[in-house]
């Protein structure tokens, strides 16, 4: 059985399956599946915790020794295999083939791996954990995705939960859903949400008068002078450049998903500017041409080469450059 980490929390309403594969390359969901199997194993009477660590000299035997001494009164055993590569070898696979052949009684095992791409999903061992358990898979959410997690993170916190609060947070972090997560936590630790929702977006600027989300509205607004203003000042704080030209290149690709997706009539490509700002994008697709809005990426594609120091030129003047450019 394949289960969404979504789906998790109601599959353990029933009585937990007796092995569970936990994939992915999104550490807040791994985690959170983890502590929630682990509770439920407990409140089941799953009291004593093993943990193994599947290293380069790692002894599959270990499986057979930790499973097969359990006398008739053993404790029900949780026993967690960690397994970074997601890769167990010959002597992995065949441990993990007859593990799920012969299930030990009163054990559960929770197998936490790396993430498994499309040729691993039908190795053997996957196989057989799938028909014997359960696979978790937890991948990254973007876009309306990530949103309505954010919303389901802050009505569990108490905190108000509308769109926009939502989709300041999630712009803010860039996918991280663990950065979401603590910012959500802090904001209720600090009763935010008695307040009025639009504090979220003070709470989580930094220290700077200005940050980059401020300086692609403005952009969005046309107000040339003022962008020039937040790049100026940006730059005396030390602001980090790569988060500029991230900032940049995004609304450059945004503008670009939007034509785009007006001439194909379909959804677009992930981009948080593109969920985000859709009503102002559309505006601005009509003062572009698609050659001129492929330079200004190709622009950011340099200023890339000059950060890191592979190119010469003055990356806060490419900046400004672009961003006059798409303040029209």
């Amino acid at each position: 059985m394949e289960l969404r980490v979504q789906q998790l929390a109601a599959h353990l309403q029933e009585t937990p399956a007796p092995i569970y594969l936990i994939s992915g390359d999104e550490p807040l969901q791994v985690e959170e599946s983890m502590q929630l199997l682990r509770a439920r194993c407990r409140d089941l009477g799953y009291q004593e915790r093993q943990v193994l660590h599947v290293e380069r000299s790692f002894d599959w035997g270990q499986l057979a020794e930790h499973t097969g001494n359990l006398s008739l009164f053993s404790e029900k055993k949780i026993l967690e295999l960690r397994m970074p590569s997601a890769k167990p070898g010959t002597a992995g696979t065949k441990a993990l083939q007859a593990y799920c052949e012969a299930l030990p009684e009163d054990v559960v095992m929770f197998i936490q791996c790396g993430k498994l791409d499309r040729s691993s999903m039908k190795t053997k061992w996957v196989q057989a954990i799938s028909k014997a358990g359960v696979l978790v898979r937890a991948w990254p959410l973007n876009g309306p995705e990530l949103i309505r997690w954010v919303q389901s993170r802050l009505r569990k916190e108490q905190l108000p939960d509308d769109r926009q609060t939502a989709e300041y947070i999630a712009s803010r972090v860039e996918g991280n859903m663990l950065a979401a997560a603590q910012e959500i936590e802090k904001m209720a630790l600090l009763t935010l949400g008695q307040q009025n929702a639009n504090q979220s977006a003070a709470w989580m600027s930094n220290q700077s008068k200005y940050d980059v989300f401020a300086l692609v509205d403005t952009i969005l607004q046309g107000n040339r002078g003022k962008a020039v203003k937040i790049l100026k000042q940006l730059q005396q704080e030390s602001f980090a450049p790569n988060l500029v030209l991230w900032a940049l290149a995004e609304l450059v690709r945004a503008v670009i998903y939007t034509a785009q997706s007006r001439r194909s009539g379909g959804k677009g490509i992930q981009n948080v500017f593109y969920y985000n700002k859709k009503d102002r994008l559309s505006v601005q697709v009509h003062k572009f041409n698609s050659d001129q809005l492929y330079t200004l990426l190709a622009k950011c594609a340099h200023l890339d080469q000059v950060i890191k120091g592979r190119a010469t030129g003055n990356s806060w003047h490419g900046f400004t450059e672009i961003a006059l450019k798409l303040a029209r």
